[in-house]
């Protein structure tokens, strides 16, 4: 040790002629026992820790957080994976981790889709049947557009996902129903874009084509939890969920494509079913609306 201008210089690595250190310059800790890294907070204890690492509990809400730490590159891609019909979409696609931000937000953007184009394509017909007649916003198809996905892309994976609970079948989790529906009706979006051709046919077989692709989806990832069953009788489960997906992809032909444009009708017309326009009024000379 040397005094050079009342500073002390202090020499740590001095040999003690046996091959160690000088005696009493030791370095000591008063952090505690864990280390630096253990200390400071890591992505997986933070939001990026799946919930399977959270103790789980309903009023808990970091462990509803992983299902929706998710970027929007992330669904973006998953939602165009949903349309290439696929089994192991969880294990490959997810990485066996389901989130449920890109489902709720499929089903919400399909609501919205699903009431625009028909409501565009309704005040098209109906300015070129009458252009008189003013057109008027639907707010009921838009509760039926909401009451109708949310249902089934919601309460119906719910429901099978308690049977399936209630019966001992398959090891999943309502994460993963719920994912499984949500991003399936994902390739219902550009369809119901597609379906502003006012050409009847090719609707038909737009949704068509969209029921198949979506509904293959649906059993190749639904039946691999039903074939773990005992009882074989129980993958008659995954017949009910096609012939569901085939009711629903029905129903939203009829309600939501039926209306055409210029001249190509192939379902209800939006101005005989609708009571406003069909009421009869006369007027001063003559017509009646």
């Amino acid at each position: 040790m040397a005094n050079q201008g009342g500073y002390a210089v202090v020499d740590a690595d001095e040999d003690d002629g046996q091959g160690g250190r000088a005696p009493g310059l030791e370095f000591k800790t008063f952090l505690g026992t864990e280390s630096a890294q253990e200390r400071m907070p890591s992505a997986s204890t933070s939001s990026g820790r799946t919930p399977a690492e959270v103790p789980y509990s309903p009023f808990n809400l970091v462990y509803y957080q992983g299902y929706f730490d998710v970027e929007t590159t992330t669904i973006l891609k998953r939602v165009g994976m949903s349309m290439i019909p696929r089994e192991g979409f969880i294990q490959e696609v997810c990485d066996g981790h389901i989130d449920l931000y890109g489902p709720f937000w499929t089903l919400t953007t399909l609501i919205l889709t699903l009431y625009t184009t028909s409501t565009l394509t309704a005040s098209i017909s109906q300015y070129l049947s009458n252009p008189d007649l003013k057109p008027e916003s639907n707010i009921p198809l838009l509760t039926t557009a909401t009451s109708l996905l949310y249902i089934y892309g919601l309460g119906v994976p719910a429901l099978l996902w308690a049977a399936t609970k209630w019966l001992g079948v398959g090891d999943w989790g309502l994460a993963e129903a719920l994912g499984i529906y949500g991003y399936a009706m994902g390739v219902y979006v550009p369809i119901s874009l597609l379906c502003l051709i006012p050409v009847g046919i090719l609707r038909w077989v737009l949704v068509g084509l969209g029921a198949v692709s979506s509904g293959y989806f649906m059993v190749r990832n639904i039946y691999p939890v039903l074939a773990n069953a005992d009882n074989k009788m129980l993958r008659l489960l995954i017949v009910a969920v096609a012939v569901l997906h085939g009711v629903m992809a029905l129903a939203m032909k009829v309600l939501f494509f039926s209306y055409s444009v210029a001249g190509y009708n192939v379902g209800p017309d939006p101005i005989a079913t609708n009571p406003i326009l069909t009421a009869p009024t006369d007027t001063s000379d003559g017509y009646r609306l």
